[in-house]
């Protein structure tokens, strides 16, 4: 029991400044609760052809909040996995070869190299998105090459 002590005292001395330096917080360690109208109204979007705001970016995982008002282009992403929640409004989404109505509150996975699209068809469509592992944005590729 001394030895564990005396270990932990010379950890203190010696070893936990570093230990502090090591573990700085980064904002995306914070954590957020935010409103999805709150993430619509005031974060810019991250690239003014699509309707994508970032709502949280954490060492795995990227958290987006999407309003889609044209056809969001077919696309796949190589090494991401998606999981895609209609907060509000309704749509097509087309997986692969099938197409299917999508409504509020529908879950949609979405594997890695899956090629897939969204119709927005009404009602103010706002989209929840979430990639594992963190989305960068250069995992998008576009079937017809156009962005």
């Amino acid at each position: 029991m001394k030895r564990i002590i005396a270990g932990m005292g010379f950890l203190a001395l010696v070893g936990f400044p570093a230990f502090l330096k090591a573990q700085t917080i980064k904002p995306q360690d914070n954590p957020k609760i935010q409103s999805v109208q709150s993430v619509i109204d005031h974060v810019k979007l991250q690239n003014p052809n699509l309707p994508i705001r970032l709502f949280a970016q954490g060492r795995k995982m990227t958290v987006n909040v999407i309003t889609p008002k044209e056809p969001l282009k077919a696309h796949y992403h190589a090494t991401h996995e998606e999981v895609v929640y209609v907060i509000k409004g309704y749509g097509k989404m087309t997986l692969g070869d099938k197409t299917q109505d999508v409504k509020e509150g529908d879950i949609i996975f979405i594997p890695r190299k899956t090629l897939h699209s969204f119709t927005p068809e009404g009602g103010d469509c706002q989209v929840l998105s979430v990639f594992a592992p963190a989305f960068d944005g250069k995992d998008r590729v576009f079937l017809d090459k156009q962005k």
